[in-house]
Order: C-alpha cells, then structure tokens, then sequence
C-alpha cells in the first residue's frame, strides 16, 4: 500500500531549491521536506543538513536514518557523478536522470553528437582541443562565434565572439589560464544563431513526458544584455514566443527523439528535461540541454505550476505520468536576481540582509533565497546570487510593476540587480 504522508529530501541549496522546498512542503501528501546542505530560506520550511552534496554515503546514511521517502536532485552536478545510479542501487526512490543520460549536460559535445544522430535541429558545431585549430574552425565559421567548454561550468563556459579580440581573450580562458579546468580540455565551437532566446521545460517518467512550462531568462549581467554570463538574473513565464504551434513542433522534433533516442541507448530518462532553444524565423535549435531545472527559471515555472508537484514527481517515478493532468495559473510571474556587486566575478559576501520592511511569501508574491545562510539570528550573504524576488500580474507589464515594487522593500550592502527583467517579452 502506498503511503499517505512522504518525508521528501531536496539536493541543492540555491534558488531552485527552495523553490521546490517551498512548493512540496505545501503539499498535503507530504509530512516533512528536508534539505541537504539547504539555505537561509528553506530553513523556514524545511529541516536543513550540512552534507556535502557528493558524499552519497553520508546521504544515504541520512536517508535511511531519517525515514526519506523521495529524493529530489536540484542541481546538474551529483547527477552528473551519478547520484540516481547510486540510490537506485540501494532501493531508494530518487528522481532525476541516471549518469549516462545526464551527459546530455555533462558534456556539449556528447549533446552535439546525440542531436547528430537523432536529427535534432542544432547549430553547426565542431569539436576542438587546441588553439591552432581554433582558428581553423573560425575561418570556415566566421564571426560571431560561440566556444562553449565541454564540462560542467556552472552556466558560465559560454563565450560568444563578436570581434576577433573577444575570440582570442575566450580562448585563452578556455585553454591558457584553465579558467573551468578539465571542463574545457575539449570546447565546441559553433556557429552563432540570431534570433530569441526560449526556455521549454518537461518532466518525464521514462517513456512519456508532460510540459510544465516555458520561460525566457536573463543570462547577461547587465541591463541591455550586456557584460559577462552569469547562471541567470531574471526570468518571466509564460512567453508569447512560445505559441501553440511553435510548442508543437519542439515536442515533436526536439523533446520526442531525445526522449526515444536516449532510452534507444538504454538508459529511459526520468526528472526534468531544461531544453534551452535560440528561435530563428519561427524555427527551434537547440541551444543547450539542461538534465534539471534551470535557475532563476524554476522561480517562475513551479509558483506557476497549480498542479501538484509532488504527485508529478510520484507519478513519474512509477512510470504513470500520462494520465495526470496539468494545470496553470493565469497570471504572469516574474523574478529579479538580487545579486552581491561584483557578481559573476568576485563578490563580497558576509553582509546583513534586511528583508524587515516586506512580508515573506505574502500575496504580492515570494522571496526566494539563493546564497544565504543564517549566522547569530542573522540574516547573510552568502552567494553571488542572493535572493530571487517573484511576483506576478494578469500580464507581464503589472508583474513587472510588482517585482520592482517588492525590491524596492529589500537592502543589503553592495545590492545588484538587472532593471529591465521582462521588457523584451512586452
């Protein structure tokens, strides 16, 4: 018999994360949320464990110790060690891609190479370990051009090359100064798409799948899209680019091969599908796949979400996701990035936060916590990426309106944030 009440464990500790936190622990088909290693915010609603997020035998410990039920995996890189192998093998219900599938992110030339085989639109790509060949690759592309290192580089290993200085200082990050180490022994150069950016995520259970939102992000760090990449500074949902017909042809040429190419190689794919897709005259490339939900997106696809999180993740874990519904709100959400100056590079952190003039999770929408932690009663920083304010409106502009208004309540000292989150969806 299927039990009633679930203790839920969240991997992760940024945004995303409490995110999820904030959404399961509402849910009446579950008794506790824990978190490993959590942060400030989910410390409100859950039971936070400073674990490192690698050490699965300390996590296992944990989970057998405290009753866990489900696991949920936040961020791209246990999966990529491969947490959901490692649980799997010990009977533990845990809900993400296996080592194998999270390739699709762990490595963007074992991506390319699988787009390749399964004809899923991308653009022109080839594989490159070394400068004097580099240069090859840019004479046949041209600029712009994008180098992406291979591995894991928290959403910062992109550089898009508009002049030929940009292109030398990339790969001299890339391979001189080492900047994202083994990540970047390989890179892929590809050829640089113009069109609009779109976000399209899916859960998936193995053999179907369910989409559960769309969003456009803000990767720049400064308003205009301008200065260096950072993991996202903004994000709204829904989108108007994303329309029916547009969504039709992502699913049928995009998420179903990947699907039915990547249990072809045996290995079916459980959790949340990111399909990150660059929009050229109404044609969907894949830009990037992510294997977790993206961050700050995750703050405005899941308060979006009405229909229960926890059942989808259920359902999909037992392979029964293609009858359960899916339901949206109305409205419009949106969320700022408030960030420590100096953030993508280096960043100040230790500061007070002052959250005293505005009442958390209140009807005018949420505050996210991203690097916080709690110290002596206080409030710190202790992120790049601090909090994430989301609001929402009956459309895009009064949510807009509404998430300024919220910040506007919020300080700490060296307090950025992006002022136009929005304005390319009006």
């Amino acid at each position: 018999m299927e039990k009633i009440m679930n203790k839920v464990l969240i991997i992760g500790s940024g945004g995303r994360e409490h995110t999820l936190a904030y959404k399961i622990s509402n849910d009446k088909f579950v008794e506790e949320v824990h978190c490993i290693p959590g942060n400030g915010g989910t410390l409100e609603l859950a039971k936070n464990y400073d674990i490192d997020i690698y050490d699965f035998d300390s996590i296992y410990r944990y989970v057998k110790e405290k009753g866990i039920d489900v696991i949920v995996v936040g961020p791209e890189g246990p999966l990529n060690e491969g947490i959901v192998d490692f649980f799997k093998d010990r009977n533990i219900e845990i809900f993400g891609p296996d080592k194998f599938a999270s390739q699709l992110e762990g490595s963007k030339l074992f991506a390319r190479k699988f787009m390749s085989k399964n004809n899923i639109p991308q653009p022109k790509y080839f594989e490159c370990d070394n400068i004097e060949d580099a240069y090859k690759i840019k004479k046949d592309l041209g600029l712009p051009i994008v180098l992406k290192a291979d591995g894991l580089a928290s959403g910062k290993g992109v550089f898009i090359c508009h002049s030929e200085q940009d292109f030398e200082e990339a790969l001299s990050e890339l391979f001189v100064n080492k900047k994202f180490g083994e990540a970047s022994d390989k890179i892929s150069i590809e050829e640089c798409l113009v069109g609009e950016e779109l976000s399209i995520f899916a859960i998936c259970d193995g053999s179907d799948y369910k989409i559960i939102g769309d969003a456009q992000d803000h990767k720049r760090v400064f308003d205009g899209d301008k200065g260096g990449n950072t993991g996202g500074m903004g994000a709204y949902s829904p989108t108007k680019i994303c329309t029916p017909q547009l969504l039709e042809n992502v699913e049928n040429n995009i998420i179903k091969p990947t699907l039915k190419g990547i249990a072809d190689e045996g290995h079916p794919y459980l959790g949340f599908l990111y399909v990150g897709l660059m929009i050229v005259e109404e044609r969907p490339y894949v830009i990037e796949f992510n294997v977790r939900m993206g961050d700050p997106e995750t703050q405005v696809v899941i308060p979006r979400l009405k229909t229960s999180l926890f059942k989808l993740i259920k359902e999909s874990i037992k392979g029964k996701l293609k009858d359960l519904p899916i339901h949206f709100s109305d409205e419009t959400y949106i969320t700022v990035v408030l960030a420590s100056k100096g953030y993508p590079d280096k960043y100040k952190k230790g500061q007070k936060i002052s959250l005293d003039k505005i009442k958390q999770n209140s009807g005018a929408g949420f505050i996210f916590h991203a690097g916080t932690i709690y110290s002596n009663s206080n409030l710190l920083v202790a992120g790049g990426r601090v909090l994430n304010v989301v609001s929402y409106g009956s459309n895009l502009r009064n949510g807009i309106k509404n998430v300024y208004a919220q910040i506007e309540n919020i300080k700490f000292e060296g307090m950025y944030y992006r002022k136009d989150i929005g304005q390319k969806g009006l």
